[in-house]
């Protein structure tokens, strides 16, 4: 799914220079996106009345541009957006497009000064954010939170919104990309196995160790991971030092900090876990297994904890047996004095829309966003793309699967007990390289300490 991290992006740079480089920016300026024609004229500026139900003084017949990256969660979630959007604006032409070659389409746009009124920048062809942001090719969407939400007009989309959003969209101390989906991040187990082995989920680091001791005892390895992809390993680990260390060191870590992971709340943190590779508590093989095929053994009750992402029950789709109950750990109780309560949790807003400076109709941008961010559009998304959405107030189908459900009641239980990861996308190849380092402790190659130094050294690199 589109919440995972981004492969490698270019270092900041200006992205004038980078198209100078580029002979065919000026013959494709004035394409449109793969749905064809060219950029509909518009209304430099916006020459509607401002009132709550119009916060943006959108021009009603203002034609409006959005382009919507053609990714994991489909194109269905986007249809209920542009029929609220008329429901405020018949009089305006919506052209809606979708395509996976972002970068390749609209930058070239970008530098022409022609983009779409909203762009969904996402997967791994999306525009590299140094550079809009050096370019300031962005529009600041602090007015989107000052704004009266769509569905209730006594509370502003700001409030409407989960912890995290405008943190993990805010740029050069500029909020300027609005996430829309919202996923948990961590380990998994299945709410029935341990309801059928008598197993309760523990809340004290001692007691998840027993448990961990009683399913080997009963033939179940209790973890895997996709060794081939080791950061997977990042959220669950991360998880445990945000749990012991709190925010801070959270914020060192994303930081590139000198200390970030040899500050001792980190190192406690990744040695309360050494005690699983430690005692042969990793399923054998897993090194060399991806990521489908470690949550397959997951789901074949061969390992009792696989770490993942929200996006792992849809994935695994029709392979998760029927009354499986995955649900999402939260990080047992590792200290006598954690920063964070039982129930903490990884989670970070993803899905990045934002509204070009040069949009011919910024205000319509905004506006669509707003729409997008209702209760019901919010909901619409759920219920489409099977992940929560980062409007708080959303409600969740009364179909939803057991695993979202789980998502849901997590972060209830979390409150503003979350945080977000955000080295991948300040530096892929330091979060990759960090990664690398936590599959040979998950093999038992290195140990907490060289863990904490090697990372350590590997963030120093980057940041120097």
């Amino acid at each position: 799914m589109n919440d995972r991290p981004s492969p490698f992006q270019p270092a900041r740079r200006s992205l004038l220079a980078f198209m100078a480089l580029a002979p065919v920016a000026g013959a494709l300026a004035g394409c449109a996106t793969s749905g064809g024609g060219s950029r509909p004229t518009a209304a430099a500026s916006p020459t509607g009345a401002v009132d709550p139900a119009n916060p943006f003084a959108v021009a009603s017949d203002a034609p409006v541009e959005v382009i919507v990256f053609d990714g994991g969660y489909g194109q269905a979630y986007i249809k209920l957006p542009v029929d609220l959007y008329k429901t405020k604006h018949p009089a305006a032409k919506i052209t809606q497009t979708a395509t996976q070659q972002i970068q390749q389409t609209l930058q070239p746009r970008f530098v022409a000064k022609n983009p779409p009124d909203l762009v969904n920048n996402s997967g791994s062809n999306a525009i590299d954010y140094g550079s809009l942001v050096a370019d300031k090719a962005l529009l600041p969407l602090d007015p989107l939170l000052a704004a009266p939400s769509w569905s209730d007009p006594a509370v502003t989309v700001g409030d409407s919104l989960r912890p995290g959003v405008v943190q993990v969209g805010t740029h050069d101390g500029q909020f300027v990309v609005l996430n829309y989906s919202y996923g948990a991040y961590g380990a998994w187990y299945s709410a029935s196995l341990f309801e059928e082995k008598g197993w309760t989920y523990p809340k004290t680091w001692d007691g998840y160790l027993d448990l961990c001791e009683n399913m080997a005892t009963a033939g179940i390895a209790p973890w895997t991971y996709p060794g081939q992809f080791p950061y997977y390993m990042f959220w669950w680990l991360a998880s445990m030092i945000y749990k012991v260390g709190g925010q801070e060191v959270i914020d060192k870590i994303n930081g590139f900090a000198a200390d970030a992971w040899t500050d001792e709340r980190t190192v406690t943190a990744l040695r309360a876990f050494e005690a699983i590779p430690a005692n042969g508590w990793v399923l054998k093989g897993s090194s060399g297994l991806s990521h489908t095929d470690a949550q397959t053994q997951f789901l074949q009750k061969k390992a009792g904890f696989v770490p993942c992402g929200s996006w792992l029950e849809n994935e695994m789709g029709d392979s998760v047996p029927a009354g499986f109950d995955m649900s999402i750990c939260r990080v047992p109780s590792i200290t006598a004095s954690d920063d964070r309560p039982f129930g903490a949790l990884c989670a970070k807003a993803g899905e990045p829309y934002v509204v070009p400076r040069d949009a011919a109709n910024s205000a319509g941008g905004l506006e669509f966003l707003r729409g997008m961010l209702s209760n019901e559009g919010a909901e619409n998304f759920i219920a489409k793309a099977g992940t929560l959405s980062s409007n708080r107030n959303a409600k969740l189908p009364k179909d939803a699967k057991h695993g979202l459900v789980s998502i849901d009641d997590a972060l209830k239980e979390a409150g503003d007990n979350v945080f977000g990861v955000t080295v991948d996308t300040r530096d892929s190849r330091l979060w990759n390289d960090i990664a690398n380092v936590m599959g040979r402790f998950m093999k038992g190659e290195v140990k907490a300490d060289q863990l904490a130094k090697e990372a350590q050294r590997l963030t120093d690199k980057a940041r120097d």
